[in-house]
C-alpha cells in the first residue's frame, strides 16, 4: 500500500524490538547474578576466615593445654616450677578459649542466617502417595489456616533419622520430646516474609501433636536447651535464631551460646 508500512517491515521493527528487549534483560540478569554471586563469595570468604582461626585457637588451644599439664605435671613431682607459671599458662589458655568461642559463635551465626527462610514440622506423617510439597501446604491452609502455594516451597523433605535427636522441635516441652511420631520434615520457603507468616500461626497448634520451629544450628538447639532447662528461666524461645529468655523475675534477656544467664 502506498505509503504504508510493509508486513515484511513490520516484522522487521518487531524483530529489532525483541531483540533489544532480550539484550537488555540479559544485562539486567547478569547483574542480578554478579549481585549474588558477590554476596556468595562474600559469605563463603566469611567462612573461610571464621574457619581458619577456628582451626589456629584449636591448635593454641591445644598447645597451652599440653603445657599446663606439664606445668601441672612437674608441680605434682616437686620439680621446681614456679606457681606463677601455672597461673600465666592458666591465663592464656583461657584467653585462647575465649577467641574460640568467639570464632564458633561467629560461624554459627553464618550458618544459622543460611537457615533463615527454614522451619522443620514435628507430628506431621504422610498419606501415601503425597509429596512433601503438598502435605506441608494441606496442613499449613488446614491446622495454622494460612494460605500457600506449592510454589512458595523450595524444599521439603523428612530429615534422615539421624537428626531427630537434634530436632529443636523436641525441647519445647517435656511431652514433646518423651512422644514418638512420624520423624520432623524440613521446609524451605522461598522468602522469609511467608515464613514468618507460618510462625506466627504455630501457635494454634498448642495442646496437639503438631510441632512448628525455627530450624535451628547445633549449636543453637543446645542452647536453646540448656537455656529451657535453667531454674531461673520461666520459658525460652526463638525468632529469625536469637534466643530470647523470660526470666523468673520477669526480666527478658537475649542469650548467645555459651553465655552465662548470670
Amino acid at each position: 500500500m502506498s505509503g504504508g508500512v510493509s508486513a515484511a517491515e513490520i516484522d522487521d521493527m518487531i524483530q529489532a524490538a525483541c531483540e533489544k528487549a532480550v539484550c537488555v534483560l540479559k544485562e539486567e540478569l547478569l547483574k542480578l547474578f554478579e549481585g549474588v554471586a558477590s554476596r556468595l563469595k562474600s559469605v563463603e570468604d566469611r567462612l573461610d576466615a571464621v574457619e581458619h582461626k577456628t582451626n589456629d585457637h584449636a591448635a593454641a588451644l591445644d598447645d597451652l593445654a599440653e603445657r599446663i599439664t606439664e606445668l601441672g605435671n612437674a608441680v605434682d613431682r616437686g620439680a621446681g616450677v614456679k606457681p606463677g607459671d601455672l597461673r600465666e599458662a592458666t591465663k592464656e589458655i583461657d584467653g585462647v578459649r575465649r577467641e574460640a568461642r568467639e570464632a564458633m559463635c561467629a560461624a554459627n551465626d553464618v550458618e544459622q542466617y543460611g537457615r533463615r527462610n527454614n522451619i522443620r514440622i514435628r507430628g506431621l506423617s504422610l498419606d501415601e502417595g503425597v509429596s512433601c510439597r503438598t502435605a506441608v501446604k494441606n496442613f499449613v491452609g488446614t491446622k495454622l489456616q494460612t494460605e500457600i502455594t506449592e510454589e512458595d516451597i523450595e524444599i521439603a523433605h523428612i530429615l534422615p533419622s539421624g537428626t531427630k535427636n537434634n530436632d529443636p522441635s523436641s525441647h519445647t516441652t517435656a511431652a514433646t520430646s518423651r512422644q514418638e511420631g512420624p520423624p520432623p520434615i524440613i521446609v524451605k520457603f522461598r522468602s522469609r516474609e511467608v515464613r514468618d507468616a507460618v510462625l506466627r500461626k504455630r501457635r494454634a497448634l498448642k495442646g496437639t501433636r503438631y510441632t512448628v520451629v525455627e530450624d535451628l544450628t547445633a549449636l543453637n538447639s543446645k542452647t536453646l536447651t540448656r537455656v529451657s532447662k535453667d531454674p531461673n528461666v520461666a520459658s525460652a524461645w526463638t525468632w529469625n535464631g536469637k534466643i530470647t529468655a523470660l526470666l523468673k523475675t520477669g526480666n527478658k534477656i537475649n542469650v548467645r551460646p555459651f553465655q552465662s544467664l548470670l
